[in-house]
């Protein structure tokens, strides 16, 4: 309606649309129930027609019960001086939300938002492309324009009640009417498609934005907690150099370890790595998996808050002792590495870098540099790969990579062929073998009278187009395995003391394990003495007898 009035007045008047508070908010309802929420819509449809026997009727009442929803959401937001700006910012993030959700599969959910905000640009505007800039200017600046030159009359205050107060009654009669009628239907239906509802736009993205908000911003300061106020480090001989690689989104599905077709894994083979088949991640985004994985929390408990106020396992490890160095190659250490020595890699002119990033080799540099320049008797380095990121899979690894193709070199993903996708994909986690395998050859050429030790596992999976899933970031309960399941290997040199390489291959390969059992692992990998240690998550326990005395001790 204000579309076909704006054509057919707006340029031979004035140039704007006047119309009455309760018709702007009519319109944005309908817009939003049309279109912005598609993939809502959609998925209702397909959930509700397959049922064995359903109601037209009830599929019909749910645009009904959401339209009803959205005019009452923006009755709220008609205050007369702050109706259009918040508008503006809703529909733009509105938008930005639906493209996810359509062309990704994404939902919007507090992990996902999580995500977002502690995004880097250069990551961020790796979703920039020709698709995203069309579809920004015709469901999002286009409705824009004729936002702006809309002015919404608002009549005097006691008839802007009476009329505000009559459609609010509509509604909300309307809904008691599908609700009182299609109980039952709801609730079977919502019960059995617990991912509709985060599929609710602006609902679900406000809702899970006003969470995160609450909790990193509005909550006072915990007090930081000592989970070991005095580790040790075992005594040993021999100098101790623990490597930690933690890769991105590598999925175990697409490792030649897993039992994948393709040979993704040949560069590290000749290290006889152990490699654990069953691993699950605790997140499907970085910014909780990789708090996550170095906290003592557990996957069903965790609290990034809680992670960020508390003793991580390389706390402890500094604490003992360790020398401990973070090497930063991906869009920081998600708070991990705040208080021990850490190094970002920076984008300069070398070979190893393009335009905003650089190659994961570019880690190689600083951690020889470290391995010549060994300062105490345990030292721990971890390396946070940029490893699988995506979308723009095609700018991880160099030419001379492109083993697979053809290749999807775009960031538009879901417009590439599934063996273009699958390809470039496939390059990366050849890449990222190729580098741990210079990082061990490093490693083992380091004199025998030093034990070495190195770990790989990823921070999460993804969603290759999937069921029309892509990336990752999904809600955990709902997340495909693609995003969960990730590929975890250890490695120790001939000769380690404490960990030693046979008893390394003894580890059952094929237990479920997860990173809940990292932090306890590490501290067996280390060498660290803690009473923060549990022997039944330590995936190395039967490796050394030290651990089950240090578990007695501090009984």
């Amino acid at each position: 309606m204000l579309v076909s009035q704006f054509l057919s007045t707006g340029f031979k008047k004035r140039f704007y649309i006047t119309c009455s508070a309760n018709t702007f908010i009519i319109a944005l309802a309908c817009y939003y129930c049309l279109i912005i929420n598609i993939p809502f819509m959609h998925g209702a449809f397909n959930a509700i027609t397959t049922l064995p026997s359903f109601s037209w009727l009830f599929l019909l009442s749910v645009p009904l019960l959401l339209l009803c929803l959205l005019i009452i959401f923006f009755s709220i937001l008609s205050s007369r001086w702050l109706l259009k700006p918040i508008n503006y910012i809703l529909l733009l993030s509105s938008c930005a939300a639906l493209y996810g959700t359509l062309n990704y599969g994404v939902v919007f959910d507090y992990s996902m938002i999580q995500n977002t905000f502690e995004t880097d640009g250069h990551e961020a505007a790796s979703y920039l492309n020709l698709q995203f800039i069309i579809f920004f200017c015709l469901f999002a600046l286009l409705p824009l324009l004729i936002l702006i030159k809309t002015k919404v009359r608002f009549r005097l205050v006691t008839n802007e009640l009476v009329s505000r107060s009559k459609l609010l009654l509509g509604c909300f009669a309307l809904i008691a009417v599908i609700v009182l009628s299609f109980y039952a239907d709801y609730a079977a239906t919502g019960r059995n498609n617990q991912l509709l509802k985060k599929e609710l736009i602006p609902f679900q993205y406000l809702s899970s934005g006003y969470k995160y908000i609450r909790d990193q911003w509005l909550v006072s300061d915990e007090p930081f907690q000592i989970l070991d106020p005095a580790p040790v480090l075992s005594a040993s001989q021999h100098t101790q150099v623990t490597v930690i690689v933690v890769g991105e989104t590598a999925r175990a599905e697409n490792f030649a370890y897993q039992g994948y077709t393709r040979d993704t894994n040949r560069f590290t083979r000749p290290f006889k790595v152990t490699y654990l088949n069953n691993v699950a991640s605790c997140g499907t985004a970085t910014a909780v998996s990789v708090p996550c994985m170095f906290s003592q929390q557990n996957q069903a408990e965790f609290s990034r808050n809680e992670a960020d106020n508390q003793q991580n396992i390389l706390d402890i490890a500094q604490s003992a002792g360790a020398d401990v160095l973070w090497i930063d190659n991906n869009s920081g250490c998600k708070n991990v590495c705040n208080r021990v020595t850490n190094i970002t890699i920076k984008v300069d002119n070398s070979a190893l870098c393009e335009q905003q990033h650089c190659y994961d080799e570019a880690l190689l540099a600083p951690l020889k540099r470290k391995l010549a320049n060994l300062s105490q008797a345990n030292t721990v380095i971890v390396l946070h790969m940029m490893g699988s990121h995506g979308p723009t899979y095609f700018q991880r690894y160099p030419d001379q990579f492109k083993q697979f193709t053809p290749t999807c070199d775009r960031s538009d993903i879901q417009n590439c062929s599934t063996e273009q996708l699958v390809n470039t994909y496939d390059n990366t986690i050849a890449y990222s073998d190729y580098v741990n395998s210079l990082m061990l050859t490093e490693l083992n050429n380091l004199p025998d009278n030093i034990d070495k030790t190195f770990v790989y596992i990823s921070d999460h999976g993804e969603s290759l187009g999937e069921n029309g899933a892509y990336l990752h970031g999904f809600p955990y309960s709902f997340a495909p395995s693609g995003q969960t399941h990730v590929p975890m290997y250890m490695w120790a040199a001939k000769g380690n003391q404490r960990i030693t390489e046979s008893c390394l291959k003894s580890v059952d390969q094929q237990q479920a394990a997860s990173h809940d059992n990292i932090f306890h692992t590490l501290i067996s990998l280390i060498g660290i003495k803690s009473k923060a240690y549990e022997q039944s998550l330590d995936l190395v326990s039967n490796c050394k007898t030290t651990n089950k005395k240090v578990k007695n001790n501090n009984e």
